[in-house]
C-alpha cells in the first residue's frame, strides 16, 4: 500500500474521536476517524477523495490495532458463518503504486472524453442527506463539471475503480460447507470504527476503575502508558 504519514494518536484524541462519532451514521464515523488520521478538521477530511481517506484509515488501523483482521461473514449461499483471517496488506498489494490520479479521472466514452472528479466525503454526504432514489447517479452529477453533459453513471464508476483500487476493494472467499466462491466489499470504516469502539468501552472501564481506586482523573488515567494502567489495575484489591 502506498505509504501514509500518521502519526501518534493519543488515547483522548481517540476517546473524542470515538465519541464525536458516537451517534452517527458511518459516513460521519468515518470523518471523525479521517480527521484524527490526518490531524486536522472534519471539513478538511471531508474534501479529501475517498480513496485516500481509507488509505488514512488502514495507516491509522496499522498503527492502533495491527494488520492483522480477524473477522466473520456468511455465506450467501447456505448461511454458514465463515471465518475471514488475513493480514491487511496482502488485501492492499494491489494498491502497492497507490492511486493514478489524484482528484480528477478521464472517462471516454462514445468517443468523447470526459473529466470527473473524485468522489469526496462531502460528495457521499451530500448525496446521502439528500435522500434520493438514484444515489450513483447523483454522486455522479455531483463529480461532473457544471453544464455537460458527462458519460454514464456505470462508466463513471468503472474510471473511477481502475484509477484508484481502494475506491471498490473486495475480498475473495470461499464457503467451506457449500463451497460458493463470492467477493465482498471490505469496509475499512466500519471495520476500525468497531475496533475503535471496543477500544473506547475498555479503556472507559480502566479509567473508571482507577478513578475509584486512586482517585485519579481520566486526564491522570490516559496520561499513563497502556501498559502500566494495566499494572496499576493488577494492584487494585490486593
Amino acid at each position: 500500500m502506498t505509504a501514509v504519514a500518521v502519526g501518534a494518536v493519543s488515547a483522548p484524541e481517540l476517546l473524542d474521536a470515538w465519541e464525536a462519532g458516537w451517534d452517527r451514521d458511518p459516513l460521519r464515523r468515518g470523518l471523525a476517524l479521517h480527521a484524527v488520521a490526518l490531524r486536522t478538521t472534519a471539513a478538511t477530511a471531508a474534501a479529501v477523495p475517498v480513496g485516500h481517506r481509507d488509505r488514512a484509515l488502514f495507516a491509522l488501523r496499522a498503527a492502533l490495532f495491527g494488520t492483522s483482521v480477524d473477522a466473520v461473514s456468511r455465506c450467501p449461499g447456505c448461511g454458514t458463518e465463515v471465518e475471514v483471517a488475513f493480514d491487511q496488506e496482502e488485501l492492499l498489494a494491489l494498491d502497492e503504486a497507490g492511486p493514478e490520479t489524484g482528484g480528477t479521472v478521464t472517462v471516454r466514452e462514445d468517443g468523447q472524453d470526459f473529466r470527473v472528479r473524485m468522489p469526496t466525503s462531502a460528495d457521499l454526504a451530500a448525496v446521502l442527506d439528500s435522500g434520493t432514489p438514484a444515489p450513483q447517479e447523483a454522486l455522479v452529477r455531483r463529480c461532473v463539471p457544471a453544464g455537460e453533459p458527462g458519460p454514464t453513471a456505470d462508466a463513471v464508476a468503472e474510471a473511477w475503480a481502475a484509477a484508484d483500487p481502494l475506491i471498490d476493494l473486495r475480498i475473495g472467499l470461499a464457503c467451506p460447507d457449500c463451497g460458493l466462491a463470492w467477493e465482498e466489499p471490505f469496509d475499512i470504516v466500519g471495520f476500525l470504527w468497531a475496533e475503535l469502539d471496543a477500544w473506547g468501552r475498555r479503556t472507559l472501564i480502566e479509567v473508571h476503575e482507577l478513578a475509584r481506586a486512586y482517585g485519579w482523573s481520566e486526564a491522570d488515567a490516559l496520561a499513563l502508558s497502556p501498559w502500566r494502567r494495566q499494572c496499576y489495575l493488577g494492584l487494585v484489591g490486593t
